[in-house]
Order: structure tokens, then C-alpha cells, then sequence
């Protein structure tokens, strides 16, 4: 373990750790530099503080103080200097705070979150975002920037779905792609394609008279391309 680690425990937690290795549980193992809890077959619970580190599976956190709680420690609730990974997934993460499930495999992140899709080559920044393992799906709030190449998009909502590289935004969406600019009610991005399509209030400008490859739009008044958009 890192460093001098102490345990401050119950008699519950004393007869668990005896039936298992030390700071570990089924499919989660954690470490800190100092540790309150107890233990319980549906109440479960541990407080670390200092250095805290939880793995489970191929997912990784670190936190100033974390909680665990739930049968087999289901939730955990990280804050301050929260960062970490998933391996298996391909992105890492820091936030102020995170909440995590994970037996739905579902995460939400708190304040000044960064999420970097090393996979798909994606950065984004959020004052709150929430990860579905299962389905892949990112749901970004307030000041979102997602970056991508040449590509920059804000709202003040966004929806990513990395397996399909699509992203879909809301509230003040606006596009920036190497010098070609488009504003919408709401805009989708094929961020592989750079396929742009826009609906309602259609506005944008481009630097050559080219620009990417705008979709077709079906529904929605005041919609239309975004080569559209610039004349």
C-alpha cells in the first residue's frame, strides 16, 4: 500500500476483511491513508480519506475523500481532486466531484469536469456530465466544449454517443470547423464525417465557400444545410 495507511473500523468490518484481502471486495479493491466504515450484507459502507483510491474492474478513481456505500459498496461518491480512468473504455476524466453506480455502470461527474475520449481523439469540458458505460453515451451541461481536430462545439447541452461518433446539441449550439462558423436551434455532428446537419434559425459563414459536408434536413421550421446556412 502507499505510504503509513490506518484503519479506524467496526466490529462488523473487522469480520469482513477477515474473509477477504485487506481492502479489497469482490471486484473492487481501495486504498487511502485513512479509512472509517462498516460492514453489512445490504449496508456496507467505508469513508476514505486522504489519497483515496478505488479500482473496480478496469475502472479507476482517485479522489481527496471518497465514500462507499450499498450492498458490495454499489455507490461510490468521490470529491475534491477527483481524476481517473477506464482503461477497457479508452478515456480518463477530473472533476471536483463524482458519483458512481456501479452496478448500472453509470457516473456523474461535478464541477470543472474534463473528459478526454483518447479512443476517438475528443476532449471535452462540462460543468456536469454523465457517463452510460453500457450504452456509451456522454450527456454534457452548462458551458459544454467538445473538441475534435480542427472542430470546436459549444451548447449549453450536448449528447455524445462515442460508438457512433455522433453528437447532438442544444441551447445556443454553436460550430467552429477550420474557419467555417454555424449557429442553430439545434445542431447533429458526425464528428468521424464532420457531416454538420442544423435545424431552425439556420445562421453560419464560411472562410473558402466550402465547408464540410452538410447533412439534409428533414424537420423543424426555419431549418436547413449548412452550406445554406452561409449564403
Amino acid at each position: 500500500m502507499k505510504g503509513a495507511r490506518n484503519l479506524v473500523y467496526s466490529a462488523g468490518l473487522v469480520l469482513f476483511f477477515a474473509a477477504a484481502p485487506l481492502f479489497a471486495a469482490g471486484d473492487i479493491a481501495f486504498s487511502a491513508d485513512s479509512m472509517t466504515g462498516s460492514a453489512g450484507k445490504q449496508n456496507a459502507s467505508a469513508r476514505l480519506s486522504g489519497n483515496a483510491e478505488v479500482v473496480s474492474g478496469s475502472f479507476t478513481v482517485r479522489s481527496d475523500d471518497m465514500e462507499l456505500t450499498g450492498e458490495n459498496y454499489r455507490f461510490i461518491t468521490a470529491s475534491g481532486n477527483v481524476r481517473g480512468e477506464d482503461s477497457e473504455k479508452g478515456f480518463s476524466f477530473s472533476a471536483s466531484g463524482m458519483e458512481y453506480d456501479r452496478q448500472k455502470e453509470f457516473s456523474t461527474f461535478l464541477g470543472s469536469v474534463a473528459f478526454s475520449d483518447t479512443e476517438n481523439g475528443v476532449e471535452i469540458t462540462a460543468g456536469r456530465l454523465s457517463y452510460d458505460r453500457g450504452s456509451e453515451t456522454v450527456l454534457m451541461q452548462i458551458d459544454v466544449v467538445l473538441q475534435k481536430d480542427g472542430m470546436t462545439c459549444t451548447a449549453a447541452f450536448a449528447i455524445y454517443r462515442r460508438g457512433q461518433s455522433a453528437l447532438e446539441l442544444t441551447g445556443a449550439p454553436f460550430v467552429s470547423n477550420d474557419g467555417n462558423e454555424f449557429r442553430a436551434r439545434r445542431i447533429f455532428v458526425d464528428l468521424d464525417t464532420e457531416k454538420i446537419t442544423l435545424e431552425g434559425a439556420v445562421r453560419g459563414s464560411m472562410a473558402d465557400g466550402s465547408g464540410p459536408d452538410a447533412g439534409e434536413e428533414t424537420g423543424g421550421e426555419e431549418s436547413g444545410t449548412a452550406q445554406e446556412a452561409a449564403e
